[in-house]
C-alpha cells in the first residue's frame, strides 16, 4: 500500500474523534500539518514527525544536526500553521552500537536536540529511550506542542478561488551536495508566518510547508480546499543550478507556501529577510476536480485549450508500494 492511501484510510477512521472528557474538545482531527485541541477553553496545537537514519539523513551524518533536524522539522509544522512553538518531547530508538553510536556522537545527537529545541521556543520536557539492535536505524521521533498564534489557525483547507500562491526562499536540491545540504541547517519559518499572517490578518488563508516536494504539497492544499492550482514554472525560485522539473520534486525545502488574497509583500520575517515569491494562482476546479497543474506552454494555457498544462500532484515524496 502506498503512503498516502494508507493516510486516507487512517483519516477516514479517525474523523470523528471524540474525547470522554467533557472539557476536551479535538478541533482538527489528522489530515493537517497539526492536530488541534481545546482543553477547557484552551487551544492546543500538536504535532509528531520523526527522522530515521538511512531514510531522512545518511548514516554518516553529523549528529548534532540530526537532534537539530528531527526539532526544526517538527517546528516547521508550527510554522505552516501560524502557530507558536511552546514545548517538546523526544522519543529515540538508539542502535547498541559503539562503533556508530558511542557516548561521543550521543552526547552531540542531545546537544543538538536540546538547542534546535530551545532556539525555537519549545524546550524539551521529556521522552523516551529505547535500545535496539546495532543492525537497526536511529529512529528519532519529536513530538512539539504549540499555541495558537493571533491569527488563529492557518490550514490547508481555506485556499478561495481569486487568491495568489507564493512561497519562501528558494525551492530545490535541499538533500544535494550543491544544495548546500539546507535540510540539516534550515531554519523553521515560525517568525515569518507570524510576521505574514500579523501584516495581512484574514487575506491568509492556507498555509503548508515544503517537506513531500512543492508539486505534491501544492496537491495536499488542492485536495483539502477543493480547488485548482495553476503554477508558472518561471517563477518558481529555484535553487541555481537546478531545474524547476527536478526542483518541485525533491522534497525537504521546509519552505512555507502560502496561500492568500492579494497583494502579498516580497519580503517577510524579522527584518523583513525571507524572499516571498509569487508562483500562482488558485482557481475553481475543473472538469477533473482537484489539481495543481503548470503553464509548460504559456500560449496554449492562455488559449485555454489545455495543451499547454502539465500535472504537478504526483511530484514528490511518496513512499510504500504501488
Amino acid at each position: 500500500m502506498r503512503e498516502f492511501a494508507l493516510l486516507e484510510r487512517i483519516f477516514g477512521l479517525t474523523r470523528d474523534l471524540k474525547s470522554r472528557d467533557a472539557d476536551v474538545a479535538i478541533t482538527l482531527p489528522p489530515g493537517d500539518d497539526m492536530a488541534a485541541l481545546d482543553i477547557a477553553g484552551t487551544p492546543v496545537l500538536v504535532a509528531v514527525d520523526q527522522v530515521i537514519e538511512g531514510r531522512h539523513v545518511v548514516p554518516e551524518t553529523d549528529a548534532r544536526a540530526i537532534g537539530a533536524k528531527a526539532i526544526n522539522r517538527c517546528v516547521s509544522d508550527v510554522a505552516a500553521m501560524a502557530g507558536v512553538p511552546v514545548a517538546s518531547l523526544a522519543a529515540a530508538a538508539l542502535p547498541l552500537d559503539e562503533a556508530r553510536w558511542g557516548r561521543e556522537r550521543v552526547d552531540a545527537l542531545l546537544a543538538g536536540l536540546v538547542d534546535a529545541a530551545n532556539l525555537a521556543g519549545a524546550p524539551l520536557i521529556g521522552g523516551d529511550l529505547a535500545a535496539v539492535p546495532s543492525s537497526a536505524p536511529l529512529v528519532l521521533s519529536v513530538t512539539v506542542l504549540a499555541r495558537p498564534g493571533p491569527a488563529g489557525v492557518i490550514t490547508r483547507h481555506g485556499a478561495r478561488p481569486g487568491d495568489v500562491v507564493a512561497v519562501t526562499g528558494c525551492i530545490g536540491g535541499s538533500m544535494l551536495p550543491d544544495g548546500g545540504g539546507r535540510h540539516l541547517t534550515f531554519q523553521p519559518r515560525v517568525d515569518a508566518a507570524l510576521d505574514l499572517a500579523a501584516r495581512i490578518g484574514d487575506r491568509l488563508h492556507a498555509m503548508i510547508d515544503v517537506s513531500d516536494g512543492l508539486g505534491r504539497d501544492l496537491g495536499h492544499v488542492a485536495r483539502a480546499s477543493r480547488v485548482r492550482i495553476e503554477i508558472d514554472p518561471a517563477r518558481i525560485p529555484c535553487t541555481p543550478g537546478r531545474a524547476w522539473r527536478d526542483a518541485i520534486g525533491d522534497g525537504e525545502d521546509y519552505e512555507l507556501v502560502v496561500v492568500a488574497a492579494p497583494p502579498l509583500p516580497p519580503r517577510i520575517g524579522p527584518g523583513a529577510g525571507v524572499p516571498l515569491t509569487v508562483i500562482g494562482r488558485v482557481r475553481d476546479p475543473g472538469p477533473g476536480g482537484p489539481e495543481v497543474v503548470a503553464a509548460v506552454d504559456t500560449d496554449s494555457a492562455r488559449d485555454g485549450n489545455g495543451s499547454g498544462w502539465r500535472a504537478l500532484d504526483a511530484m514528490g515524496w511518496e513512499h510504500g508500494a504501488p
